[in-house]
């Protein structure tokens, strides 16, 4: 099973973004307090305008923001994810995967057998450069796993159970696609990977609500510090905490049954008897249960909930610079074995 989380070359992390709040457009010299009353209205008008400007761009002292937590704390923990050298491949990969006899093992059971051989990759690393990578321990990295199940894009069912046909280019034909043998349909992992993912929906929200909840109504500096916040109010969770909301969750899907759609709408979409409704798309999960929207699209419990920013300017910026937030939507199972939560 691929258990390892970071390789032994840790290379250096990137600086921090800073937000840099810059007013322009005004002279050395400030306005007159001299000249015609035609200046001094100019003057006042073109201060008027510019403090227009300053508070259309929330910089004025005092303003709060309102951000839709679900995306900070995704924007926290995809974050984490990268500074400890993951992608979205190794981790759906390695929750799908067979083990050495065949099966495909319950996440819960995955995670318990994930503990021990990252703690001990983890005890041979340089530990200051660990700290400056991530704050979250061995163990609080495999719990974080289900949470990034949860939040990856997805586009469609990538998963073999539909079809595990490997077309070569070269036969890509209408004649050898007319004739090539059916796909042979793998019930095992169809099942395995809906469970999983609903659990991890689930497990999810139940974490988000328990950080939600710690942070309280504090207003944050910035996204920068609502990343940090979120990712230490998470290692703050005990992780007997943490594997009983996992345990919790894995129990609302035991039993029931699941229904599949495979309409080809462009998204993973199935529903469970007993958990309720569950989407997978370009926004990670969404899970509707009692008629609403219980966890995604900006709800958390079945809330919309908000944390409190001072200012958006960091988030901002490092959208500038990406281009996007998140990873690639086009989410893939590839690999074998086991949680993989680190290079």
């Amino acid at each position: 099973m691929t258990r390892a989380f970071l390789s032994s070359g840790l290379s250096p992390l990137p600086a921090s973004l800073a937000a840099a709040l810059l007013l322009a457009g005004c002279s050395n010299s400030g306005p007159s307090v001299s000249g015609s009353a035609s200046e001094s209205a100019g003057s006042a008008s073109s201060l008027s305008n510019l403090w227009e400007r300053v508070r259309s761009l929330g910089f004025e002292s005092g303003k709060t923001h309102e951000m839709p937590a679900l995306g900070l704390m995704a924007d926290a923990f995809m974050a984490d994810m990268r500074a400890r050298e993951l992608n979205d491949y190794e981790i759906t990969g390695a929750v799908f995967g067979r083990d050495a006899d065949g099966t495909i093992a319950a996440l819960p059971a995955q995670l318990a057998a994930s503990l021990a051989p990252p703690r001990a990759s983890l005890a041979a690393l340089d530990q200051d450069e660990l700290r400056a990578r991530t704050p979250l321990d061995a163990a609080h990295m495999v719990y974080a796993a289900p949470v990034l199940l949860a939040l990856f894009p997805r586009k469609g069912w990538e998963v073999h159970a539909i079809d595990d046909r490997h077309i070569d280019p070269r036969f890509d034909t209408p004649f050898f696609n007319r004739n090539r043998p059916p796909p042979k349909y793998d019930e095992e992992l169809h099942l395995r990977y809906m469970e999983a993912l609903a659990i991890s929906a689930i497990y999810t929200n139940a974490v988000f609500a328990a950080i939600d909840e710690r942070l309280g109504t504090n207003r944050l500096a910035d996204p920068d510090e609502a990343r940090s916040r979120v990712l230490a109010e998470f290692q703050a969770i005990p992780v007997g905490t943490l594997r009983a909301m996992l345990d919790d969750a894995a129990s609302q899907v035991v039993g029931g049954h699941f229904t599949t759609d495979l309409t080809g709408s462009g998204n993973i979409h199935f529903y469970h008897s007993g958990a309720g409704d569950f989407v997978a798309d370009a926004r990670g999960l969404t899970w509707t249960r009692a008629g609403g929207v219980w966890f995604g699209d900006s709800r958390i419990n079945g809330q919309s909930v908000n944390l409190r920013l001072a200012s958006t300017a960091s988030l901002t910026q490092r959208e500038a610079q990406s281009g996007t937030q998140g990873t690639d939507a086009n989410a893939r199972v590839e690999g074998s074995g086991g949680v993989s939560v680190g290079r």
